[in-house]
């Protein structure tokens, strides 16, 4: 997106040089007053484009702001050539990066911060927590309905697909209806929940409608960050 918008600041510039040599013109008494409401319409673009190109580099700005997060999503992690691996749930992970050599694992009763990209199974985004400026998502791996121990509860299919993941590691997880939102997608149920009325919708009508299809399925990237 950024050289997209660098390549069209330089054909702006280029053309605003050709418009100068019709700068400072004097029309002879003469000249057909069609050649002059040209020329006029020639100045008139040439200062729409002047206040065009003053905004261009802010709109440059906000794009890259807003993009940034989800980059860093996947910041770093290289061409996976690990094979999805199926769990008897139904649930299907692959690692997209390792983590770091030596970090604890993540396992049941470990507290976890992860960053999260939810889609559907046609590649459809649906919401992630860049979204939400970044803010992670928090839970007990293993956490039931009345875990004291800080942070939310996951949907079934992140709670098990996640377990094994080091610091750093970023896994695609693949998960059933069935062990996704079944509960619903309220702002205090399992998740991580969608925020806004789109998302929420997008994985109801899943839910709801697509979840007896053959191969629907809710897909999860997740980076964890932080394992205590």
């Amino acid at each position: 997106m950024g050289v997209v918008i660098i390549n069209l600041i330089f054909a702006l510039v280029g053309f605003f040089s050709s418009l100068q040599k019709t700068n400072g013109l004097v029309f002879p008494a003469k000249v057909p007053k069609h050649h002059v409401d040209q020329e006029m319409g020639y100045r008139s673009r040439r200062r729409l484009l002047e206040q065009i190109i003053t905004t261009i580099p802010l709109a440059g700005l906000l794009t890259f702001s807003s993009a940034l997060p989800a980059n860093a999503m996947y910041e770093n992690a290289p061409v996976t050539e690990s094979s999805p691996v199926p769990l008897p749930s139904g649930v299907t992970y692959q690692d997209l990066r390792s983590g770091e050599d030596g970090s604890i694992i993540v396992e049941k009763g470990k507290r976890v911060n992860i960053q999260w990209v939810l889609k559907r199974s046609n590649g459809y985004f649906v919401d992630s927590s860049s979204n939400s400026d970044g803010v992670p998502f928090i839970f007990v791996v293993g956490g039931n309905k009345d875990s004291s121990e800080g942070g939310s509860r996951a949907i079934e299919g992140l709670d098990e697909g996640i377990q094994g993941m080091r610091l750093g590691g970023i896994r695609r997880i693949v998960i059933p209806p069935s062990l996704a939102y079944v509960e619903g997608v309220e702002d205090n149920k399992p998740g991580p929940v969608p925020r806004g009325f789109g998302p929420k919708q997008r994985i109801r009508r899943v839910m709801e409608l697509l979840k007896d299809i053959p191969g629907e399925s809710i897909v999860l990237d997740v980076k964890v960050t932080r394992i205590q």
